[in-house]
């Protein structure tokens, strides 16, 4: 079996007429690609519904006894394909992948692929209104496949702790008689290995003993299983061994007990939606396992590139993957579509040991039990290893699924943050709350700061109390990162601002709750800490999202205070996030002629009195007045109390520092306080592309920031984007800061160096980049 990418020299327009077959020229373009690149916000949503043609030159060089065969990983939303003008079939459903065969007696193949984008209610997700965009085009990866003429058409592994097991499909089951190779290794290392002869009438099973790793969040071991029929290599994959099960109170990984702590995430990115190649979706992976720290992500609503799965499979994220769908149940022929989707995910996902919970049913859809008694016969005639589930948004809904799966959007900021288990299931049932928060507190990474800070201690009280409830397994929060969508949602601007991330993947203020839950250090200040941003000027309290044991607080250099982390509002959370409400400190007890229990009782006053909105009690004015008569003081000294250690005004400086502990040292410093000296920095995690199977994407990060890494939240500014040499820009050239800051993809488009130029006012920034082959 060998492989070719087809991503490469491919011919589009948009339209499509029968004349196309035989004669047809077209911008040139690369795969993944999009049908039409749609802009950031603001846009009219129709302008992807459209039809297009795709199309490409193959030159074989056929091999005696192979078979070869084109596989589309992903065209949205259905296609006809014709080889040299011969129809050859036609495929809908955006989400998974289907392959043609090409005649081996030819050496030349024309492949013309008719694209239509459009939302038809004869299949999934559509027919009802769904709550994101799905785009168009050949959006995912395209290869030539060559086999010998007998092979298997899928290849299961699963395991646990003693055995694993192999399932061998035949392409075509038939008598036939063929030898047996199958090997696992680790590396360059044989780990086992074994033989046998088999007849191809039927499904192959195999149980053999091992004492392997098992996969693990922790040490994600992964083997290469290769398997021979005849001497001729017929498949060769990564797969794992680990075991999962569920009870009424727990997720269990390898018989260990896993509270699933996650997000949602849609695919898709700005401007060209669903079209980005492996590295994009992986940097997505990346992302959610060490910058927010989940341990598991739905992939809603609907199942996700393998190049993302390969790189949850790699780093041990673990997956919630489901069938297509929001909310509408079609009629019978839409419903054996979904079943059909259901099936191919199923079949072609199995040994990603990433993927842990199948979603057997449609988003968010009413109660059909005969559908669902199907869909569920229908896994659990391929898979027993994984449990299933079903998201639905209905309290004592049927259960067809081992887990009740819903999507609790109870919290409102003032009450609990999950509902009582057993007002949502009827029974003592396996329990995970697979969405949260989302469309209940819209936030925009530029909002007001209060607003900010809401949706993280929004997301921490529901997380807080999922963990803290006897009986729920987890809790997935909505969502990874804001994302386009249909007009009825979002902000009548084509998005939904609803993820702890916007839609480039830049943090709010929720994102540090989730990344605080790790292992690895953090401490983020939520909070710009300037009076401006808080209502009658009154800076009271600032939470730090943090793992830190402790956080020390210094105002100019002056100690204030040691804070640890709330567990009176936080006691279930693993990190809490802390409260600092004291800026005050000993500092009047230090500084002013008073008694140390009088410096306490102003200090107590001045404290009622931010929390007042300034407005004092008359016991309060009694206290005040005392003080300064006993200590022959004047209205002017309680006025100078004020200002001096609540409002600062009138300070030369007024800058914050606070200083994140653990093990007994300090991890991290951050500083607030006054500086205008904001400056435009770039970022990128890496500056080498790897022009290889397809082009390759980086992300850059720009931010107006100043000496602090204070982010200029509000900063609005222009600028202009523009690439040299190897690489190009996705997206429009001129963009505005949001919320002080911006990100962009470049991708490559040949070998070689290129750079990007961010113009902002009078300065150029600049980013050099290398084009190579092959990944290093």
């Amino acid at each position: 079996m060998k492989t070719w990418s087809l991503n490469f020299d491919w011919h589009f327009k948009e339209g499509f007429n029968p004349h196309d077959l035989t004669h047809f020229e077209g911008e040139r373009i690369m795969i993944p690609h999009t049908i039409k690149e749609v802009p950031l916000r603001y846009f009219d949503e129709t302008i992807t519904a459209i039809e297009a043609v795709y199309a490409k030159d193959i030159t074989l060089e056929p091999q005696p006894n192979h078979r070869y065969f084109v596989r589309f990983e992903g065209v949205m939303a259905r296609c006809d394909v014709y080889v040299n003008q011969a129809h050859v079939g036609h495929f809908k459903g955006g989400y998974t992948p289907f392959e043609v065969e090409l005649d081996a007696t030819l050496t030349q193949h024309r492949i013309l692929v008719h694209v239509d984008a459009k939302e038809t209610a004869d299949q999934p997700p559509f027919g009802g209104v769904i709550d994101y965009l799905t785009y168009g085009g050949i959006y995912r990866d395209v290869t030539l496949i060559e086999r010998p003429q007998h092979f298997f058409k899928y290849v299961l592994v699963d395991g646990d702790h003693t055995h694993y097991r192999i399932r061998l499909m035949p392409e075509t089951p038939q008598q036939q008689t063929a030898s047996l190779k199958v090997e696992l290794t680790d590396g360059q290392t044989v780990v086992d290995q074994w033989q046998d002869t088999v007849s191809l009438e039927t499904t192959l099973e195999y149980l053999k003993p091992h004492t392997l790793k098992l996969w693990r969040l922790d040490d994600p071991q992964r083997y290469t299983l290769n398997v021979w029929l005849d001497d001729a290599l017929v498949f060769e994959d990564d797969v794992a061994f680990r075991t999962i099960r569920v009870d009424a109170d727990h997720f269990y990984l390898n018989d260990e007990p896993v509270f699933l702590r996650g997000l949602n995430r849609h695919q898709s990115f700005p401007y060209v939606g669903y079209a980005m190649p492996a590295s994009a979706q992986a940097e997505d992976a990346d992302h959610l396992k060490h910058r927010l720290h989940v341990n598991i992500v739905r992939s809603a609503h609907y199942p996700p590139s393998r190049h993302f799965l390969n790189r949850c499979d790699e780093i041990g994220l673990m997956v919630f993957t489901e069938l297509p769908g929001w909310q509408h149940l079609g009629d019978d022929a839409w419903k054996e579509e979904a079943k059909r989707q259901l099936e191919r995910m199923t079949l072609e996902d199995y040994n990603h040991p990433s993927i842990v919970i199948l979603g057997t049913r449609i988003n968010e859809s009413p109660d059909d039990d005969t559908f669902y008694q199907a869909t569920r016969d229908l896994v659990k005639a391929i898979d027993t290893t994984r449990p299933t589930g079903g998201v639905r948004f209905i309290t004592r809904s049927t259960l067809f699924e081992d887990i009740y799966t819903f999507n609790d959007f109870s919290h409102t900021g003032l009450n609990a943050g999950v509902q009582p288990k057993k007002q949502v299931t009827q029974g003592h049932h396996p329990y995970l709350i697979t969405e949260h928060n989302g469309h209940m507190f819209p936030t925009k990474v530029n909002d007001h700061e209060q607003k900010r800070v809401e949706q993280a201690l929004r997301h921490a009280t529901v997380m807080n109390d999922a963990y803290g409830t006897k009986g729920i397994m987890g809790v997935i929060g909505w969502v990874m990162n804001d994302y386009n969508t249909h007009k009825e949602f979002g902000s009548n601007d084509h998005v939904c601002h609803h993820g702890v991330n916007d839609i480039m993947r830049n943090p709010k203020y929720a994102a540090h709750l989730y990344a605080s839950q790790g292992s690895a250090p953090v401490a983020e200040v939520l909070s710009m800490m300037h009076i401006g941003d808080h209502a009658g000027g009154q800076l009271s309290s600032v939470w730090v999202a943090t793992n830190a044991e402790y956080v020390e607080l210094y105002k100019n250099d002056e100690y204030i205070g040691l804070f640890k982390p709330n567990t009176q509002r936080f006691p279930h959370l693993p990190h809490p996030p802390i409260l600092i409400d004291d800026f005050i400190g000993e500092r009047i007890a230090l500084n002013e002629p008073l008694s140390r229990r009088d410096a306490n009782r102003v200090k107590g006053l001045l404290r009622r009195l931010l929390k007042r909105n300034l407005k004092m009690s008359f016991k309060d004015k009694l206290l005040m007045g005392y003080v300064l008569v006993k200590n022959k003081l004047t209205y002017s000294d309680a006025v100078r109390f004020y200002t001096t250690y609540v409002g600062g005004w009138g300070d030369k400086e007024n800058r914050f520092a606070i200083k994140a502990y653990r093990d007994g040292a300090c991890f991290k410093t951050i500083e607030k306080g006054f500086n205008d000296d904001y400056r435009l920095s770039l970022k990128s995690d890496r500056t080498t592309l790897h022009h290889s199977h397809t082009y390759d994407t980086l992300r850059v990060e720009v931010t107006l920031a100043n000496r602090f890494g204070e982010i200029a939240i509000y900063g609005d500014d222009v600028i202009t984007l523009n690439t040299t040499g190897a690489i190009d820009l996705i997206g429009p050239s001129m963009r505005a800061l949001t919320g002080g800051r911006i990100a962009f993809w470049v991708r490559s488009k040949t070998l070689g160096e290129g750079q990007i130029n961010v113009l902002y006012h009078d300065q150029t920034h600049t980013l050099k980049i290398k084009v190579l082959k092959e990944v290093i």
